[in-house]
């Protein structure tokens, strides 16, 4: 079972709800009926019944996404979606909106197939060839430069926020980069998919070529305390995590609360916010984005947080499926 499962999972049982482990025959889905009296609610992943498949298919198409949160004035990256037979138009609308860019799969998820900071023609037609290979569709962003933060927001509040954090290494004078991944893989809270509070950093062509921006290989020696980024993108689950709910302006946190609202059958969700402003001042309208929202978000980094307080996200999330158990604990 995921980690994220399980916290569901325990949260649930603590108040007297009775699961059932509907695919417990298929390893990899963890798929589930939670019942309380006559009061049945499902949970696929993160995902429960109370999201409705409208809100799931909106969110699994980036564009659309894009244009919902927009209609409520939300702040999104500007950019365009074209298709495979439109890519000559591609170029008219980078004159338009100028490098850096971030162009991407319209329908990807954990980071696959989105390439940040092209700078050029050339690296652009690769980036676009790439996604085609996997989809008809691709998203042309002007890149938006900031921190990014992952808020776990429902439809009335936010339940926590995490700092994400690039997937890095740190030097030690010793060890080349290479190793010092093996190092870094080699924690116990690190594993495969996501059954681990993190998962195990992969050397791919991506983190090979930023290393060559970077105007290093794997076989470099980074000196002590050198922090050397693998990624340019964030990803929780590769990177690591810092728990900052209490330093946030409640403006971003009713922005997130907002977002979730745009989206019609949308119970919570976790929103993807990056700024360029301290995330402690009130924001504007052109000092942060929305760059995606998540139907079946991860908790471990709420529960589990590198740095920072824990936060029991669970419970917000019981608290929607099942609000006749709030704060009713079996034994209490």
């Amino acid at each position: 079972m995921k980690t994220d499962t399980k916290t569901l999972s325990e949260e649930a049982l603590k108040r007297g709800i009775k699961i059932n482990y509907i695919e417990k025959f298929q390893r990899d889905i963890d798929f589930m009926e939670f019942s309380f009296k006559n009061h049945f609610e499902y949970i696929r992943g993160e995902r429960s019944s109370k999201t409705s498949c409208i809100a799931s298919y909106t969110l699994e198409d980036k564009a659309q996404t894009k244009y919902l949160l927009s209609r409520r004035k939300i702040s999104v990256a500007t950019g365009k979606l074209f298709h495979k037979s439109k890519v000559r138009e591609v170029y008219k609308f980078i004159k338009e909106i100028g490098y850096p860019l971030v162009i991407k799969i319209n329908d990807g998820a954990h980071g696959n197939f989105v390439f940040i900071g092209i700078n050029n023609k050339k690296d652009c037609e690769k980036s676009i060839a790439c996604i085609l290979k996997k989809n008809n569709y691709f998203l042309v962003e002007k890149e938006f430069k900031g921190m990014e933060f992952r808020f776990l927001a429902t439809t009335k509040k936010v339940l926590a926020v995490a700092y994400r954090n690039p997937a890095y290494i740190t030097g030690d004078g010793i060890h080349n980069i290479k190793e010092l991944i093996k190092i870094k893989n080699s924690y116990q809270i690190r594993g495969e998919f996501h059954k681990f509070f993190l998962t195990k950093i992969k050397i791919d062509n991506i983190i090979k070529q930023n290393l060559i921006e970077q105007k290093m290989k794997l076989d470099h020696i980074p000196n002590k305390g050198e922090k050397v980024y693998l990624r340019k993108g964030s990803n929780i689950s590769t990177g690591g995590d810092s728990d900052v709910t209490d330093q946030v302006h409640p403006e971003l946190k009713k922005i997130a609360v907002k977002a979730v609202r745009a989206i019609p059958g949308l119970a919570y969700a976790g929103v993807d916010l990056m700024t360029n402003k301290d995330i402690s001042k009130k924001p504007t309208k052109s000092s942060y984005i929305i760059i995606e929202l998540n139907s079946s978000p991860g908790l471990r980094m709420h529960h589990f947080p590198v740095i920072g307080k824990p936060r029991n996200v669970a419970k917000g999330i019981i608290d929607i499926l099942f609000p006749e158990t709030k704060g009713k604990y079996v034994g209490e």
